[in-house]
């Protein structure tokens, strides 16, 4: 039997950014980036707060640990959701140099495509700044 072919996602794609370290020119870098679409950012904001409130029902059944949780999850579900739904770039990845040393890598960033988001060269252990360029989200 074979595998299923695998399904490329055609709203992931590369944006070229770069590495800085201060005292160093900085060098390229390639993000790999997730558009979301208007209402694909709708339904994940819907899943994240279904999740959060699910949740919150079955820790209701948690002794003790229901005085926190509950409450917890309660509010961490319109505040999970909005981030969400401000999410118009999601980061998938980045590679590129290390301003300082050289070092040719791959670094394992996710979450929202901020302007600026630090990481750490394997190589030589130094904080470096990742800057993603200067873009309109997309609707």
């Amino acid at each position: 039997m074979q595998g299923a072919p695998q399904q490329t996602d055609t709203r992931v794609r590369d944006l070229a950014g770069a590495l800085a370290y201060h005292g160093h020119p900085d060098a390229p870098a390639t993000l790999r980036v997730r558009d979301w679409s208007p209402p694909e950012r709708s339904s994940r904001a819907v899943r994240a707060l279904a999740t959060c409130w699910g949740l919150a029902v079955l820790a209701v059944f948690l002794p003790v640990l229901h005085f926190v949780l509950v409450p917890s999850l309660l509010v961490a579900g319109p505040v999970v959701a909005l981030s969400r739904l401000r999410e118009h770039r999601t980061v998938r990845g980045a590679s590129g140099t290390c301003p300082a040393c050289g070092a040719a890598q791959a670094f394992a960033v996710s979450g929202a495509l901020r302007d600026v988001t630090p990481v750490r060269c394997d190589a030589c252990g130094r904080a470096i700044s990742l800057r993603a360029p200067v873009t309109t989200a997309p609707d």
